[in-house]
Protein backbone atom coordinates (compact mmCIF):
# COMPACT_ATOMS: atom_id res chain seq x y z
CA UNK A 1 0.00 0.00 0.00
CA UNK A 2 1.60 3.52 -1.07
CA UNK A 3 1.51 6.37 1.45
CA UNK A 4 3.37 8.65 -1.37
CA UNK A 5 -0.02 11.02 -1.50
CA UNK A 6 0.83 11.92 2.53
CA UNK A 7 4.24 13.19 1.78
CA UNK A 8 2.43 16.24 0.09
CA UNK A 9 0.53 17.19 3.04
CA UNK A 10 1.18 19.71 5.50
CA UNK A 11 1.22 19.00 9.00
CA UNK A 12 -1.98 20.04 9.76
CA UNK A 13 -3.53 18.51 7.14
CA UNK A 14 -2.51 15.04 8.56
CA UNK A 15 -3.81 16.01 11.87
CA UNK A 16 -7.14 17.18 10.33
CA UNK A 17 -7.29 13.66 8.38
CA UNK A 18 -7.13 11.69 11.73
CA UNK A 19 -9.30 13.87 13.53
CA UNK A 20 -11.97 13.08 10.60
CA UNK A 21 -10.90 9.38 10.60
CA UNK A 22 -11.38 9.00 15.20
CA UNK A 23 -14.31 11.00 14.43
CA UNK A 24 -15.83 9.10 12.19
CA UNK A 25 -15.19 6.01 14.73
CA UNK A 26 -16.65 7.25 17.74
CA UNK A 27 -19.87 8.33 14.97
CA UNK A 28 -20.41 4.97 14.00
CA UNK A 29 -20.03 3.51 17.37
CA UNK A 30 -22.31 6.23 18.64
CA UNK A 31 -25.45 4.90 16.56
CA UNK A 32 -24.36 1.38 17.09
CA UNK A 33 -24.44 1.52 21.19
CA UNK A 34 -28.09 4.03 20.16
CA UNK A 35 -29.66 0.87 17.57
CA UNK A 36 -28.13 -1.35 20.38
CA UNK A 37 -30.29 0.15 23.36
CA UNK A 38 -33.76 0.73 21.23
CA UNK A 39 -33.10 -3.00 20.52
CA UNK A 40 -33.15 -3.96 24.00
CA UNK A 41 -35.90 -1.39 25.01
CA UNK A 42 -38.40 -3.23 22.00
CA UNK A 43 -37.73 -6.60 23.93
CA UNK A 44 -39.24 -5.38 26.96
CA UNK A 45 -42.80 -4.56 25.51
CA UNK A 46 -44.47 -2.75 27.62
CA UNK A 47 -43.79 0.33 30.15
CA UNK A 48 -44.08 -1.56 33.23
CA UNK A 49 -41.62 -4.30 31.77
CA UNK A 50 -39.42 -1.28 31.12
CA UNK A 51 -39.03 0.15 34.44
CA UNK A 52 -38.80 -3.22 36.10
CA UNK A 53 -35.67 -3.72 33.55
CA UNK A 54 -33.83 -0.26 35.23
CA UNK A 55 -34.05 -1.72 38.64
CA UNK A 56 -36.96 0.88 39.85
CA UNK A 57 -38.13 0.05 43.12
CA UNK A 58 -41.54 -1.87 43.29
CA UNK A 59 -43.16 0.97 45.04
CA UNK A 60 -42.08 3.46 43.01
CA UNK A 61 -43.39 1.98 39.84
CA UNK A 62 -47.09 1.51 41.40
CA UNK A 63 -46.71 5.29 42.17
CA UNK A 64 -45.62 6.30 38.63
CA UNK A 65 -48.66 3.91 37.42
CA UNK A 66 -51.07 5.04 39.44
CA UNK A 67 -50.33 8.44 39.35
CA UNK A 68 -53.56 9.62 38.36
CA UNK A 69 -55.76 7.22 39.42
CA UNK A 70 -57.92 7.49 42.44
CA UNK A 71 -60.17 5.59 44.30
CA UNK A 72 -63.69 5.72 43.62
CA UNK A 73 -63.01 8.47 40.48
CA UNK A 74 -65.22 7.14 38.30
CA UNK A 75 -68.29 7.44 40.60
CA UNK A 76 -67.29 11.21 40.58
CA UNK A 77 -69.14 13.95 38.50
CA UNK A 78 -68.43 17.26 37.16
CA UNK A 79 -65.52 18.41 34.28
CA UNK A 80 -62.41 18.17 36.99
CA UNK A 81 -63.49 14.77 37.71
CA UNK A 82 -63.47 14.36 33.86
CA UNK A 83 -60.65 15.50 33.68
CA UNK A 84 -58.72 13.36 35.82
CA UNK A 85 -60.31 10.27 34.45
CA UNK A 86 -59.04 11.15 30.57
CA UNK A 87 -55.47 11.85 32.07
CA UNK A 88 -55.17 8.15 34.28
CA UNK A 89 -56.79 6.68 31.11
CA UNK A 90 -54.44 8.85 28.44
CA UNK A 91 -51.42 7.39 30.57
CA UNK A 92 -50.41 10.95 31.02
CA UNK A 93 -47.40 11.31 33.44
CA UNK A 94 -48.09 14.48 34.78
CA UNK A 95 -49.86 14.64 37.83
CA UNK A 96 -53.04 16.95 37.91
CA UNK A 97 -51.67 20.16 39.57
CA UNK A 98 -48.50 20.53 37.20
CA UNK A 99 -50.77 20.21 34.05
CA UNK A 100 -53.32 22.64 35.63
CA UNK A 101 -50.64 24.90 36.19
CA UNK A 102 -49.19 24.77 32.45
CA UNK A 103 -52.63 25.43 31.11
CA UNK A 104 -53.44 28.14 33.09
CA UNK A 105 -50.17 30.16 32.26
CA UNK A 106 -50.84 28.90 28.29
CA UNK A 107 -54.15 30.11 28.66
CA UNK A 108 -52.27 33.93 30.30
CA UNK A 109 -49.94 33.55 27.44
CA UNK A 110 -52.12 33.49 24.84
CA UNK A 111 -55.02 35.80 26.30
CA UNK A 112 -51.91 38.41 26.38
CA UNK A 113 -51.27 37.74 22.48
CA UNK A 114 -54.39 37.79 21.22
CA UNK A 115 -55.57 41.05 23.23
CA UNK A 116 -53.00 42.71 21.03
CA UNK A 117 -54.76 41.98 17.79
CA UNK A 118 -58.81 41.93 19.14
CA UNK A 119 -60.94 42.89 21.81
CA UNK A 120 -60.56 41.86 25.18
CA UNK A 121 -63.78 39.68 25.41
CA UNK A 122 -62.66 37.91 22.30
CA UNK A 123 -59.33 37.24 23.34
CA UNK A 124 -60.61 35.56 26.77
CA UNK A 125 -62.97 33.79 25.11
CA UNK A 126 -60.09 32.58 22.43
CA UNK A 127 -57.82 31.98 25.27
CA UNK A 128 -59.49 29.84 27.37
CA UNK A 129 -61.04 27.84 24.32
CA UNK A 130 -57.40 27.11 23.20
CA UNK A 131 -55.44 27.36 26.41
CA UNK A 132 -58.16 24.78 28.35
CA UNK A 133 -60.81 23.78 25.62
CA UNK A 134 -58.43 22.47 22.83
CA UNK A 135 -56.42 20.54 25.43
CA UNK A 136 -59.40 19.05 27.70
CA UNK A 137 -60.53 17.85 23.68
CA UNK A 138 -57.08 16.60 22.98
CA UNK A 139 -56.60 14.67 25.89
CA UNK A 140 -59.99 13.42 26.11
CA UNK A 141 -59.33 11.89 22.20
CA UNK A 142 -55.73 10.51 23.68
CA UNK A 143 -57.57 8.58 26.30
CA UNK A 144 -60.37 7.37 23.93
CA UNK A 145 -58.23 6.08 21.81
CA UNK A 146 -55.89 4.10 24.48
CA UNK A 147 -58.93 2.56 25.64
CA UNK A 148 -60.52 1.68 22.49
CA UNK A 149 -56.85 -0.21 21.85
CA UNK A 150 -57.14 -1.79 25.49
CA UNK A 151 -60.15 -3.27 24.70
CA UNK A 152 -58.81 -4.85 21.18
CA UNK A 153 -55.72 -6.33 23.37
CA UNK A 154 -58.14 -7.80 25.89
CA UNK A 155 -59.80 -10.89 23.69
CA UNK A 156 -56.05 -11.92 23.30
CA UNK A 157 -55.02 -11.56 26.61
CA UNK A 158 -57.70 -13.61 27.48
CA UNK A 159 -56.88 -16.51 25.27
CA UNK A 160 -53.13 -16.37 26.60
CA UNK A 161 -54.87 -16.86 30.29
CA UNK A 162 -56.98 -19.54 29.24
CA UNK A 163 -54.07 -21.48 26.90
CA UNK A 164 -51.74 -21.06 30.86
CA UNK A 165 -54.63 -22.18 32.62
CA UNK A 166 -55.48 -24.98 30.40
CA UNK A 167 -52.28 -26.76 31.06
CA UNK A 168 -52.06 -26.11 34.19
CA UNK A 169 -50.78 -23.09 35.49
CA UNK A 170 -51.54 -20.85 38.14
CA UNK A 171 -53.41 -18.01 37.86
CA UNK A 172 -50.52 -15.65 38.85
CA UNK A 173 -48.45 -17.21 36.18
CA UNK A 174 -50.69 -16.54 33.59
CA UNK A 175 -51.47 -13.15 34.92
CA UNK A 176 -47.12 -12.74 34.73
CA UNK A 177 -47.55 -13.84 31.00
CA UNK A 178 -49.65 -11.68 30.01
CA UNK A 179 -47.79 -8.90 31.88
CA UNK A 180 -44.78 -9.80 30.43
CA UNK A 181 -45.45 -10.78 26.36
CA UNK A 182 -48.74 -7.98 25.91
CA UNK A 183 -47.81 -4.74 24.71
CA UNK A 184 -49.06 -1.62 26.38
CA UNK A 185 -51.72 -1.06 27.70
CA UNK A 186 -52.89 -4.03 28.55
CA UNK A 187 -49.82 -5.41 29.25
CA UNK A 188 -49.04 -2.61 32.38
CA UNK A 189 -52.48 -3.43 33.34
CA UNK A 190 -52.38 -6.74 34.02
CA UNK A 191 -48.47 -6.09 35.49
CA UNK A 192 -50.92 -3.69 38.12
CA UNK A 193 -52.97 -6.89 39.06
CA UNK A 194 -50.51 -9.20 39.75
CA UNK A 195 -48.08 -6.44 41.85
CA UNK A 196 -51.13 -6.35 43.67
CA UNK A 197 -52.16 -9.97 44.36
CA UNK A 198 -48.77 -10.66 45.10
CA UNK A 199 -49.14 -7.87 47.94
CA UNK A 200 -51.88 -9.93 49.46
CA UNK A 201 -55.10 -8.62 47.29
CA UNK A 202 -57.35 -11.24 46.80
CA UNK A 203 -57.99 -11.83 42.97
CA UNK A 204 -61.30 -10.87 43.07
CA UNK A 205 -60.70 -7.14 44.38
CA UNK A 206 -57.80 -6.76 41.92
CA UNK A 207 -59.70 -7.22 39.06
CA UNK A 208 -62.37 -5.27 40.61
CA UNK A 209 -59.77 -2.41 40.54
CA UNK A 210 -58.73 -3.01 37.21
CA UNK A 211 -62.51 -2.24 36.07
CA UNK A 212 -63.07 0.43 38.05
CA UNK A 213 -59.60 1.95 36.50
CA UNK A 214 -60.48 0.98 33.47
CA UNK A 215 -64.54 1.75 33.82
CA UNK A 216 -64.98 -0.50 30.11
CA UNK A 217 -68.05 -2.87 29.67
CA UNK A 218 -66.14 -5.42 28.80
CA UNK A 219 -63.60 -5.23 31.85
CA UNK A 220 -66.12 -5.03 33.72
CA UNK A 221 -67.47 -8.40 32.16
CA UNK A 222 -64.14 -9.65 33.20
CA UNK A 223 -64.45 -9.10 36.74
CA UNK A 224 -67.79 -10.27 37.41
CA UNK A 225 -66.65 -13.60 35.40
CA UNK A 226 -64.18 -13.64 37.84
CA UNK A 227 -65.84 -12.68 40.94
CA UNK A 228 -68.63 -15.43 39.92
CA UNK A 229 -65.70 -18.14 38.93
CA UNK A 230 -63.98 -17.29 42.72
CA UNK A 231 -67.36 -17.51 44.43
CA UNK A 232 -68.79 -20.92 42.83
CA UNK A 233 -65.91 -22.21 41.21
CA UNK A 234 -66.05 -24.05 37.90
CA UNK A 235 -63.31 -24.12 34.94
CA UNK A 236 -61.86 -20.57 34.91
CA UNK A 237 -59.85 -20.89 31.60
CA UNK A 238 -63.36 -22.09 30.00
CA UNK A 239 -64.84 -19.72 31.01
CA UNK A 240 -62.51 -16.56 29.57
CA UNK A 241 -62.37 -18.48 26.34
CA UNK A 242 -66.35 -17.82 26.40
CA UNK A 243 -65.78 -14.44 27.02
CA UNK A 244 -62.92 -13.94 24.51
CA UNK A 245 -65.17 -15.16 22.05
CA UNK A 246 -68.08 -13.02 22.76
CA UNK A 247 -65.51 -9.52 23.08
CA UNK A 248 -64.76 -10.79 19.77
CA UNK A 249 -68.19 -11.13 18.15
CA UNK A 250 -69.03 -8.03 19.95
CA UNK A 251 -66.19 -5.70 18.17
CA UNK A 252 -66.75 -7.53 14.95
CA UNK A 253 -70.57 -6.38 14.83
CA UNK A 254 -70.04 -2.94 16.27
CA UNK A 255 -67.45 -2.49 12.65
CA UNK A 256 -70.42 -3.92 10.97
CA UNK A 257 -72.46 -1.06 12.66
CA UNK A 258 -70.00 1.72 11.68
CA UNK A 259 -69.82 0.43 8.28
CA UNK A 260 -73.69 0.40 7.71
CA UNK A 261 -73.99 4.28 9.23
CA UNK A 262 -70.94 5.74 7.51
CA UNK A 263 -73.43 7.46 4.69
CA UNK A 264 -75.47 9.25 7.49
CA UNK A 265 -72.34 10.15 8.91
CA UNK A 266 -71.21 11.40 5.89
CA UNK A 267 -73.98 13.49 5.17
CA UNK A 268 -74.16 14.57 8.74
CA UNK A 269 -70.87 16.56 8.11
CA UNK A 270 -71.89 17.83 4.58
CA UNK A 271 -74.78 19.15 6.20
CA UNK A 272 -73.00 21.02 8.92
CA UNK A 273 -70.64 22.29 6.59
CA UNK A 274 -72.38 23.25 4.01
CA UNK A 275 -73.20 26.78 5.22
CA UNK A 276 -69.71 27.40 6.38
CA UNK A 277 -68.55 26.45 3.00
CA UNK A 278 -71.24 28.70 0.98
CA UNK A 279 -70.29 31.66 3.51
CA UNK A 280 -66.69 31.57 2.64
CA UNK A 281 -67.63 31.17 -0.71
CA UNK A 282 -70.11 34.54 -0.99
CA UNK A 283 -67.10 36.07 0.99
CA UNK A 284 -64.35 34.96 -1.13
CA UNK A 285 -66.33 35.86 -4.31
CA UNK A 286 -67.92 39.65 -2.93
CA UNK A 287 -66.56 40.46 0.15
CA UNK A 288 -69.31 43.19 0.10
CA UNK A 289 -72.03 40.94 0.30
CA UNK A 290 -70.98 41.30 4.13
CA UNK A 291 -68.78 43.91 4.88
CA UNK A 292 -71.58 46.35 3.60
CA UNK A 293 -73.71 45.26 6.49
CA UNK A 294 -71.34 44.16 8.99
CA UNK A 295 -71.62 47.42 11.13
CA UNK A 296 -75.64 47.05 11.44
CA UNK A 297 -76.91 46.61 14.96
CA UNK A 298 -78.51 43.33 14.10
CA UNK A 299 -75.97 41.72 11.63
CA UNK A 300 -73.75 40.38 14.84
CA UNK A 301 -76.49 38.77 17.08
CA UNK A 302 -78.00 37.21 13.68
CA UNK A 303 -74.57 35.82 12.80
CA UNK A 304 -74.26 34.59 16.13
CA UNK A 305 -77.98 32.85 16.57
CA UNK A 306 -76.75 31.09 13.04
CA UNK A 307 -73.48 29.86 14.03
CA UNK A 308 -74.98 28.33 17.10
CA UNK A 309 -78.12 26.56 15.35
CA UNK A 310 -75.32 25.11 12.55
CA UNK A 311 -73.36 23.89 15.54
CA UNK A 312 -76.50 22.47 17.47
CA UNK A 313 -77.64 21.49 14.10
CA UNK A 314 -74.19 19.66 13.71
CA UNK A 315 -74.66 18.07 17.17
CA UNK A 316 -78.37 16.50 16.54
CA UNK A 317 -76.86 15.20 13.81
CA UNK A 318 -73.92 13.58 15.10
CA UNK A 319 -75.99 11.46 17.94
CA UNK A 320 -78.52 10.48 15.41
CA UNK A 321 -75.69 9.03 12.99
CA UNK A 322 -73.35 7.19 16.12
CA UNK A 323 -74.83 4.05 17.59
CA UNK A 324 -74.13 2.80 20.84
CA UNK A 325 -73.71 -1.07 20.86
Amino acid sequence: MSFEFMRGLLPYEVVVYIMIFFGSLLAFEGVRQLVSSQASEIRHKNRRMRMIAKNMDERKISEILLRNHTAGNNRAKGPIAKFTRALAHADIRLGLGILMAFLITLTVAIFLLASRFIPLPFAAVSALLLGFGLPYLIIGQMAEARMKKLSTQLPDALDLMARGLRVGHPINVTLRRVAQDMPDPIGTEFGIIEDRIRHSVDLVTAFGEFADRVDREDVHYLSVCIGIQHGTGGNLGRVLQVLSRVIRDKATMQKKIHAISSEGRLSGLILTMMPFLIAGTIYASTPSFFLDVKDHPVFLPVAITIVLMIVLQGLILNRLTNFDF
